[in-house]
This record gives structure tokens, sequence and C-alpha cells, in this order.
């Protein structure tokens, strides 16, 4: 890998061997950076590389913060939006295929006390959107794929933007400015080439509460890299973390306070009751949930903490069924979680609060069953014995991440109306 600032050998254009033309050249905009968790625009930037010459800006993000204790927690948020506000303009090729941006950035969560979320939220638009515009016009960029709420949609001639919302927040239910206000919507409709939406309920709900024409375009998942885990692997996390001969159930991912693992760990209660050799397989970062995890004193609860991207498929096989515990919201609801087709893509059936998105999609290991301890514990009785069916498996693939960057390719590139 190496590492540039602006010009030079670091904005070289990247030739399509096989027309000898070079790609357009497109800057993703992710709604966090992260690179301990999958995001979904970065996982969608690595599979445009077969269309574009792909750029994604990179920052130390202040809300990717899982700190259980409220002052540390504060400390690093502080110290994460000074770091971004205060970057130099630095350009880094990394062997996924992806140049990585860093450029001067301001986080709305840094002024969220002083001025409030709305305002602290507009006070970085205002601040990063010449920035990025900046960038675009150094690295010659043709396409944007823009996801975070702290930019507002840059206008840069022949520039094309699309939008990607990945779920529906207001800006005043969370800390930090993360959201969106219902004004901002109706702007990004006005100034984006397209936008998508991460499932077909908040494809709809734009359509009906904003008249703005969103395009779904789904999470996915690497299902032939799922697939593909040797069995030695599965193994050895089984041996490590001690679930050789129990009932796995696995909640995987990034456990903030929207997971509902409080109320995971009260379904694995009565789960216990009915098969005592059952496990909860808690994988991933928890650190919001710490002080419940230590007042919970049932056995066989098992929390790994963060596990490496490059490791994490092996933690999916070792599950015998997969849960997700989020409560029902409107953010929930919109949201399309990405660990569902994950659980499937390893012909895992899973059991799942009962989301819209799932409602609509209907896949038959999915078991939508309302918050009731008593009631997961009972389906989860009824899976001990179940068995995935192999024409199961191509409704999965159809959500594989090569398989959704054609069709945002396409839309980019005109090819898709």
């Amino acid at each position: 890998m190496s590492e540039n600032r602006w010009g030079g050998s670091a904005v070289q254009r990247n030739i399509n061997c096989a027309g000898g033309q070079p790609k357009p050249r497109l800057l993703v905009v992710p709604h966090i950076f992260a690179n301990d968790i999958r995001v979904r625009e970065i996982e969608l930037a690595r599979r445009l590389t077969r269309w574009f010459d792909v750029y994604c800006l990179a920052w130390k993000d202040a809300l990717h913060v899982d700190l259980s204790s409220p002052v540390r927690r504060r400390w690093v948020q502080f110290r994460n939006s000074l770091h971004s506000l205060v970057s130099r303009r630095t350009i880094k090729q990394e062997p996924d295929g992806i140049s990585y941006v860093t450029a001067p950035m301001l986080q709305p969560v840094l002024l969220n006390r002083l001025l409030g979320a709305r305002r602290a939220c507009a006070a970085a638009q205002a601040f990063n959107s010449p920035s990025l515009a900046k960038t675009i016009r150094c690295l010659r960029i043709s396409h944007v794929l823009l996801a975070c709420g702290a930019f507002r949609p840059p206008r840069v001639f022949g520039v094309k933007v699309f939008h990607d919302f990945v779920d529906w927040i207001l800006t005043e239910t969370v800390p930090g400015g993360l959201g969106w206000h219902s004004e901002s919507i109706c702007r990004i409709g006005e100034e984006a080439s397209a936008v998508f939406a991460a499932s077909e309920p908040l494809a709809e709900m734009f359509r009906s509460s904003f008249g703005l024409k969103a395009i779904p375009l789904p999470n996915g998942a690497d299902v032939e890299r799922l697939r593909s885990v040797p069995e030695a692997e599965v193994e050895a996390v089984r041996r490590r973390w001690g679930l050789t001969g129990k009932l796995v159930l696995g909640y995987i991912g990034n456990h903030g306070s929207f997971s509902g693992l409080d109320f995971a760990l009260r379904a694995f209660q009565e789960v216990r009751k009915r098969i005592p050799n059952a496990a909860l397989f808690v994988v991933g970062p928890c650190d919001y949930w710490k002080q419940v995890a230590n007042d919970f004193s049932e056995d066989g609860v098992i929390f790994t903490g963060p596990v490496a991207p490059r490791e994490i498929d092996a933690y999916f096989h070792a599950l015998d069924v997969g849960i997700l515990a989020q409560p029902k919201t409107p953010g929930s609801d919109y949201a399309f979680q990405l660990k569902v087709v994950e659980y499937s893509a390893c012909r895992k059936f899973v059991v799942s609060t009962p989301l819209l998105v799932w409602e609509r999609i209907g896949w038959p290991n999915v078991m939508l069953i309302e918050a009731s301890p008593v009631e997961w514990a009972d389906a989860i009785v009824k899976l001990r014995d179940a068995r995935w069916s192999p024409e199961w498996d191509h409704l999965i693939d159809q959500y594989g991440w090569v398989a959704v960057a054609e069709r945002a390719a396409g839309v980019m590139l005109g090819d898709v109306p």
C-alpha cells in the first residue's frame, strides 16, 4: 500500500484494460467509517471496482465508539472529532482495490452539546461540503455515492451524485446529529441524480411521505466466501469458545443500544429451562451492554467482544441458530439487517422479532416471533430438528454483494432506469 498527498501518482487514471478507456471515478462517502465491522457502502465500494476507479472517504468516526464508561467514551469521541477536523489531505491505496482518502471533516457530535443536533448537523454540512467539493475536483471524480448526513450533496459541474439511505433515523432521536430531518430529504431529492434506499419499505416511505422516488438497493453478503469456510476453521472456533456439543444460539454484530441484547438474554433464560446444553454466543462489540452482562448470571452466555472481519465468517458457521433481537421501531422496520443475509448464506435458521423488512421478504428459514421470551424459547425448541432445504439457496444468492453492486453500477452509469 502507499500513502500520498494530493497529486502525482495518487491521482493517475486507472485504465480499463479491455477497452483502453479510463474508468469513471467514484468517490464513496459511507454513513460511518469503520474497518472492524462491515459497512454497507464500503462493502459496495469493494465490488464496484469492476466499473469504477473507486475512492472512499475515511475518517476517525466519533460515533463508532462503543465504550461502557461515559467519560471515556466522550473523551474518545472528542479526540476522534478533533483528529478528523485537522486531518491533512492524503490518499492511501489498499489491497482491496480502493484508494482511501482523508480530508478535513467536521463531525456534528463535536458541536452537538453547544448547538443541538439540528444546528450541529447544519454547521457540519456548511464546513464539509466545500471540502468535499475540493476533493472531487482534485481527484477528477465523476460520480459520488453519498450516505453521510454530515455532507450536503456537492454541486460540482459534470459530477453525478447518488444518495444512499441505509436506514431512517430522525436527527432529534439520536446523539451527534447522525439522523435526518425532513427538509434535508426534500433537498436531497432535488439535488441527487438518484436515491438508493436499503429496503423496499424505506423506499416506499420516501415515496409516500416526501414524493421522493427511491430505488431499493438491499444490503448483501459475500455469499460465495461464507459458503466456502473450511470446516477446520469452524471447529477451531467451537473449541476455542467451548461450544462443542452445545446448541449454539448466535447473535453477531455491532451490539449498540439498538440491538435488544437485554431481551436476547431474557429469552435465553427461557431456552435454558428447555435445553440445558444451549449456549448464547454474543459476537461483536457490546460495551454498551456491559453492566447488563455483568448483572446476568445465567450459565452458557459467551461474549467474544470484537472479532476481526477476516475471521468472522467461521463464527457464523459455528452457530446452530442465528438471532435478531432488535425491537420494532421506525428505524429497525425500515432498515435491512445484514446479519440475516449472512446467517442465511451459511444455511442457518433465524429467530427474529417481526420486523417489516423480513415480513416482506418471507424467507422460509426466518421465524418471526413477537418479543416474548417464552415464545422465543418455544420457537428455538422447534428448530432443534429443522433441516435446511437446498432449494432455499437461490433465495439468498440474489443478495450477494456482487449482484447488489451490479444493480448500483447500472443505475449510476445509466444502464438501469
